[in-house]
């Protein structure tokens, strides 16, 4: 290894200890804390072993549940990609200063934590200050009902929350398109939808799938807006978890977070098998 290389190796070697230190050394404190049986008087630790995940695997709901929350976040990645795209696309053609002023009211939203928008949607959603009492006093509606909770308004809200990250990510790659590989395909005759499915779309195979990831991650743990705008049988299995932390079980409840946690790395890694590839080209 000579001089030059040594700095780089150094480098690599800090950031192995790094993701060392900040990644597995909490993994593995936390399988320590679900494979351990406490007492329940003195809270001292009594036993390791696996009773805690026996008893995740012995009751299906929990696996139905599981299953729901990764299905309920797919979803809400499709819908948050699909209007991602075509508003990140419009904003993208618009003068510089609009652009930015868009940027800046995107970033802007994302100063609102998880608790502030929960709260809002709820106010903007009640019958005494919100649009379901405005329609029913205008008479477009009848009835006296808040729209919350319901699985309806915890899926809109989960959909806006996640919109300005997914815009935000999109922006660069969007502006970094070339704009004469669509002139080229409108000369050929090709209309827009045409364009956009066999051109733009395939041209952001890579930010779209990344961006959906990130959206998938952002949304597999949240509880908040799940918890304050559903029903409890619309709650996402993060809130779960923390309703076990919440009565100190917190053994099984890491183990529940374990249970999850592999069951989101096994749709990563399907995700990456069917959209993760790279197209073949043509030689």
């Amino acid at each position: 290894m000579n001089k030059q290389q040594q700095p780089i190796a150094a480098t690599y070697l800090l950031l192995v200890l790094y993701c060392v230190i900040v990644s597995l050394g909490p993994l593995l404190f936390l399988f320590t804390t679900a494979v351990s049986t406490a007492d329940p008087l003195t809270g001292e630790v009594i036993r390791y072993d696996l009773s805690n995940f026996e008893e995740v695997f012995y009751d299906s709901y929990y696996a139905v549940q599981i299953g729901y929350t990764l299905g309920l976040v797919a979803g809400i990645t499709v819908v948050t990609l699909g209007l991602a795209v075509p508003l990140t696309l419009t904003i993208a053609r618009l003068k510089n200063r609009a652009r930015s002023a868009w940027v800046v009211m995107l970033l802007a939203s994302l100063a609102l934590s998880e608790v502030l928008t929960a709260f809002a949607w709820q106010l903007l959603l009640s019958q005494s200050s919100g649009i379901p009492g405005w329609l029913s006093y205008s008479g477009i509606i009848s009835g006296d009902k808040a729209w919350w909770p319901s699985f309806p308004a915890m899926f809109v809200v989960l959909v806006y929350f996640s919109l300005p990250i997914a815009m935000i990510l999109l922006l660069p790659a969007i502006r970094r398109l070339d704009p004469s590989l669509n002139e080229s395909a409108y000369t050929m005759g090709f209309s827009k939808t045409s364009v956009f499915f066999l051109v733009v779309l395939p041209s952001l195979r890579g930010p779209i799938f990344q961006t959906g990831i990130l959206t998938f991650l952002l949304n597999i743990g949240g509880f908040v807006i799940s918890q304050q705008l559903g029903k409890p049988s619309d709650w996402m299995f993060a809130v779960f978890i923390a309703d076990f932390m919440r009565t100190f079980n917190v053994p099984f409840a890491v183990a529940l977070s374990f249970c999850l946690l592999i069951a989101v790395l096994l749709c990563l890694a399907v995700a990456q098998l069917i959209f993760g590839r790279k197209p073949i080209e043509a030689s």
